[in-house]
């Protein structure tokens, strides 16, 4: 049987990869659909060879969207940064100071706060790893959602459709407002996670053996 944990991966591969992909496909296929099906895959004669090619269409340009919504991640950071939603005693510098209690100096060049955040809450809470899972899956589809608009207004501009591709070009700042705002909200919801974790006791630093 699935773990919990295990159903919100496969949650955020279908918000951020197979849902976007189906979206762009759908826009997509009507135009530039002719310059594969034909050229260089047969085009399908029945319905379920027509949903095969649907699908495999989805998940592939559902995988390329995602590796060019991950480039979106620098503008976020060098945004929050300018931003500064973090201050002196903020959930992140507490799950900061808490992560370099726990690990020696050189593990902590391994891997980043949020990282290490999210690694512990999996190991010793599944179910906060779960909530942080949903606030991820969430902002990962509006970042992939973002690129699906960026390319459907150029496709509907270059098919003289100058509504549509306004109208898709319109949802590029709410789709990364919401982007933004949702990741936002993951990282913080897992420092928030940790400290609870680390007031109560369950973590601690590991006693180290007595030298001879």
């Amino acid at each position: 049987m699935a773990k919990p944990s295990e159903f919100y991966v496969g949650v955020i591969d279908l918000f951020a990869i197979l849902l976007p992909g189906a979206i762009a496909t759908a826009i997509l296929a009507p135009r530039v659909g002719h310059l594969v099906l034909g050229p260089l895959v047969a085009v399908p004669t029945t319905e379920a060879g027509n949903w095969a090619a649907f699908l495999t269409c989805s998940y592939f340009l559902g995988h390329l969207i995602f590796l060019a919504g991950s480039y979106l991640d620098r503008f976020y950071d060098l945004l929050r940064r300018r931003l500064n939603p973090y201050g002196n005693e903020s959930a992140y510098q507490c799950a900061t100071r808490i992560r370099n209690s726990l690990v020696d100096a050189s593990e902590t060049k391994a891997l980043n706060t949020f990282q290490w955040a999210r690694a512990v809450l999996i190991a010793k809470c599944p179910a906060a790893a779960e909530d942080v899972h949903r606030l991820e899956a969430d902002s990962k589809f509006f970042r992939s959602l973002l690129v699906v608009c960026l390319l459907s207004s150029i496709a509907f501009f270059l098919g003289a459709r100058a509504v549509e591709g306004l109208v898709a070009l319109a949802l590029v700042p709410p789709s990364f407002a919401r982007y933004y705002e949702r990741r936002l909200k993951s990282t913080t919801q897992a420092y928030i996670h940790l400290i609870a974790m680390h007031r109560l006791g369950g973590l601690a630093p590991q006693a180290k053996p007595d030298d001879e």
